[in-house]
């Protein structure tokens, strides 16, 4: 299975709390209204959203602190959302100009656009290699796609990991040391270096100027050499976030893989929310389940050596996490074959937020991605 061969073969539309998709090409009526909020659509190709809307700041002349969203959106692909903008007006906004992006004012509100302000995405995906394809029944396992860890670097959920059991160096080091062939030669060269050397102001002289992320990190480190948490809070807070989700995601999709071998049927002692079986994002405060389901569930604990107060995060308890509870599995909605050929087929089909198109596919299809 082939996918992502050209932005073009992947399309990704945000559809907003009111039900509308904002559509790839399509004009947006400015509708005016007050607040100190810009809200627009940015619409993108090959950019990931930090990436772009970094971009934005940078030509803005403002912090990339004034911008949220409600989803961030994949990097080699078309894709559609809602931004909002504190204190940036339509005219700032209608004056920058960016290869392959789009932006689209749509109002001003007195309230920000926000993580989860969304109810979901739809996709136009182009597949090559397809093969059989299998009928979409609406109990799809649920699981979070690999660019939740990351696609060139996975090691969100390392890092994550680390953070968890506040083990901060470990956290900074590999951030910073680990390596793959998936990334730029130059980001791979200088990661090598660096964790063979462990020189922090002389890497300031090699690492890539834009891997402004790990720059921060070794700025702080040249200064004060065995500041971990120091170093960690010179990243977003967001992308601090990200990380211990991802540790979170990576539990969760371990506990529907043995789940998978039992089922996904409800059982005496599952979690039910909306007649759909849920398993745990991991937290001081999620509730586990009873029988069966909760013997999974602490397994998967046991295997990390993890107990759910270990979210509560000492050293950096902003990252502290309740934790909550997500389906096992999900229903495909809209579902449409556009085109099919020999060993081809395009397909549109909606999910809900949070739900990822590469975990669909694997299962429609067959295949890993």
């Amino acid at each position: 299975m082939r996918i992502k061969e050209k932005p073009e073969d992947f399309i990704v539309e945000e559809i907003t709390p009111d039900g509308e998709v904002l559509e790839v090409g399509k004009p947006v009526t400015w509708r005016g209204g007050d607040g100190d909020y810009l809200v627009f659509v940015l619409e993108k190709k090959n950019w990931n959203t930090m990436g772009a809307l970094r971009e934005i700041a940078i030509r803005a002349r403002v912090s990339k602190k004034r911008f949220s969203f409600a989803g961030t959106k994949d990097r080699r692909a078309i894709t559609t959302q809602r931004v909002s903008a504190w204190k940036l007006t339509k005219e700032q906004l209608s004056k920058i100009k960016i290869k392959d992006i789009t932006l689209k004012p749509i109002c001003y509100s007195k309230e920000p656009v926000v993580l989860g302000d969304l109810v979901g995405n739809r996709f136009t995906i182009s597949v090559g290699d397809a093969g059989h394809m299998r009928k979409p029944d609406g109990r799809v396992p649920n699981f979070f796609g690999p660019q939740r860890f990351g696609e060139s670097r996975p090691i969100t959920h390392l890092v994550g990991k680390a953070i968890v059991n506040e083990q901060y160096q470990l956290a900074v080091e590999i951030y910073l040391y680990e390596s793959f062939r998936t990334e730029r030669e130059d980001d791979r060269l200088a990661r090598e270096r660096l964790a063979k050397e462990k020189d922090y102001a002389e890497a300031l002289n090699y690492f890539p100027k834009y891997l402004k992320y790990e720059r921060s990190l070794l700025g702080h480190l040249a200064k004060a050499q065995n500041d971990y948490v120091g170093a960690l809070n010179a990243l977003p807070r967001n992308l601090l976030l990200m990380f211990v989700h991802a540790y979170q995601s990576y539990l969760f999709n371990k506990v529907l893989e043995k789940r998978q071998k039992i089922g996904l049927d409800i059982m005496k002692g599952d979690i039910v929310e909306n007649g759909v079986p849920t398993g745990p994002l991991f937290g001081y405060e999620v509730m586990l389940a009873t029988g069966k389901p909760g013997e999974i569930e602490r397994e998967v604990l046991s295997d990390e050596w993890l107990d759910i107060e270990d979210f509560r995060i000492n050293g950096m308890p902003f990252l502290s996490t309740k934790g909550s509870r997500r389906p096992l599995y999900t229903a495909v909605k809209d579902f449409q074959l556009l085109e099919k050929a020999k060993d081809h087929v395009k397909i549109r089909f909606s999910l809900p937020k949070g739900t990822y198109a590469t975990t669909v596919l694997s299962y429609l299809f067959g295949k890993t991605i």
